[in-house]
């Protein structure tokens, strides 16, 4: 009888002994993979939710997540679409726990240039925000370089012939860029 409880009482312990490593392991392959994830992927597992955010250049924004880039997020907030590079983000609220797939192939290639080169062609009127200090200018986008674009400051009849104030702006020193939501 002796023997029996002291066989049950190693078997327990080498049972919990077991448990403890197979936990263990557990959680260190959880902070492994926790570890490879990017900003992106838990952005993309996001979309289509509300979000909050906080800006380098003091902005504060609440709307719905709706697209992820490489380098840049857009958010609709009231009517309108919000433009953010990841670099510019200071605080994100309400992303829940959830993670997105990584970008495809193509997704990737498509940074921030892309995007603002969509509103150029487009000609659509925007605001764009720098960081520091914060000011805000609008007009239309008339040219994108690699890391820069040029913002014609003069309204929408405006010519390239015409004399007209023209912002050359580093990718760096943009905040954000608002612009209208486009219509269904």
């Amino acid at each position: 009888m002796r023997w029996d409880a002291l066989f049950n009482d190693l078997e327990s312990q080498l049972q919990a002994a077991t448990a403890a490593v197979q936990e263990g392991e557990i959680r260190d392959r959880t902070r492994s993979e926790q570890s490879r994830l990017t900003l992106v992927q838990r952005l993309l597992g996001h979309v289509g939710r509300p979000l909050g955010v906080s800006t380098r250049g003091g902005r504060s924004l609440d709307g719905t997540l709706t697209n992820v880039g490489s380098e840049w997020i857009a958010v609709a907030v009231e009517g309108r679409s919000v433009i953010v590079p990841l670099a510019s983000l200071h605080l994100l609220r309400g992303l829940g726990r959830g993670a997105g797939r990584p970008l495809s192939a193509v997704g990737a290639r498509l940074g921030l240039g892309s995007v603002l080169r969509v509103l150029s062609r487009d000609r659509a009127p925007v605001t764009l925000w720098t960081v520091s200090p914060s000011f805000r200018h609008a007009g239309i986008i008339d040219r994108v370089g690699a890391d820069f674009l040029d913002l014609g400051t003069a309204g929408p009849e405006r010519r390239p012939a015409q004399g007209r104030d023209v912002l050359a702006v580093p990718f760096a020193s943009i905040d954000s860029v608002d612009s209208a939501a486009p219509e269904d």
